[in-house]
């Protein structure tokens, strides 16, 4: 039944859905169940579980069983449907927005700390001539934490989306998070994959931590509940194990974070002109034009800044290209004079 569903939803659900979401979900539920299986015994599940199918069933699955299954698949497509919406604020809160406000800078006052090790270790390394220990030191600088100080945040999911973040700022002056969605339309197909894919592995191990939480506490104070032997290495084991699963997911979200900033850096880079010309704004010549124009464009269309209109002009190179098309003016007379050296006419 679970493969005939899945085909069925492969048609009407998004593929990152089932990934992000529906497979993180289904997961969560298994392992929720698991304490009950064991608390009864397997044996004994399976006893009553075909138990719910009549005697004369030889279907392999009863009415009932059947009804257990499309409730369950039903429950967890609906979950999965809730993460999908609260995918935003949940997001956020792991990258430390939102948090109570001590802990928050205690958390970044620790993150600051060890900022500025790793800047001090990559300069000693740097007047050592250690090539090998500047490129680690870089390594971690570039991905995990942003350029300056006041943009660090209390979580490394955070500090690596910030960084992702400020690249486009620091490289180009291009403030990322206000021109990202006017470049995505733009961007080929191809690059949209790279980063929906980095995306949705970050979300489906983010959301696959989130559950876990859950699922923890829930066998926890299910395990706490049952009148068994040793209920209280039950319960610490359910913590235990239940804490190193979500520990291990948010570790993968985070690294899977870097390489969807990485993906976002590649965008940027390759793909920013795009945006330049969609915009019919000219193509600057150097780096220092390209960091003025950003700033020219942010200022009017982020801050109003009409000012900042006088100084810029569209590109007329389409218009110059209609001028010279071989239709008319200059472009037709160059086309007149040259059928007349072929044919000598």
């Amino acid at each position: 039944m679970l493969s005939t569903f899945l085909d069925k939803a492969g048609g009407l659900l998004n593929r990152r859905f089932l990934v992000a979401y529906w497979f993180p979900t289904l997961f969560a539920a298994l392992l929720l169940l698991l304490p009950r299986v064991l608390v009864y015994g397997v044996e004994a599940s399976g006893r009553w579980w075909m138990g719910l199918a009549p005697p004369k069933d030889y279907t392999g699955v009863g009415a009932l069983q059947s009804a257990l299954l499309i409730g369950a698949l039903f429950l967890i497509t609906l979950t999965a449907y809730l993460l999908q919406a609260l995918t935003r604020p949940l997001v956020r809160l792991y990258e430390g927005y939102g948090w109570p406000a001590p802990l928050f800078r205690r958390a970044v006052a620790g993150a600051m700390r060890r900022w500025r090790a790793l800047k001090a270790a990559r300069a000693e390394a740097a007047h050592r001539n250690d090539l090998g220990r500047y490129t680690h030191l870089q390594d971690r600088l570039y991905y995990k934490y942003p350029a300056e100080a006041w943009q660090l945040l209390p979580t490394r999911l955070g500090r690596v989306l910030r960084a992702a973040e400020g690249y486009a700022g620091r490289a180009y002056g291009m403030d990322a998070p206000f021109w990202w969605p006017r470049l995505w339309p733009l961007l080929p197909e191809a690059a949209q994959e790279a980063v929906e894919d980095g995306l949705t592995t970050m979300l489906s191990l983010l959301n696959l931590t989130t559950l876990l939480i859950y699922v923890v506490v829930d066998d926890a104070l299910y395990l706490n509940s049952c009148r068994i032997a040793h209920r209280a290495w039950w319960v610490l084991g359910a913590l235990v194990l239940g804490g190193l699963l979500a520990s291990i997911a948010y570790l993968g979200a985070v690294a899977q974070a870097r390489g969807y900033g990485q993906q976002i850096r590649t965008a940027v880079d390759l793909h920013r002109f795009a945006l330049l010309e969609a915009l019919h704004c000219p193509l600057p010549t150097t780096p220092l034009e390209e960091r003025a124009l950003w700033e020219q464009l942010a200022a009017w269309l982020y801050n109003n800044d009409l000012g900042v209109v006088r100084q810029l002009v569209y590109d007329s190179g389409k218009r110059d290209q209609r001028d010279g098309d071989p239709g008319s003016g200059e472009g037709e007379e160059i086309v007149r004079s040259l059928w007349q050296r072929l044919w000598g006419k």
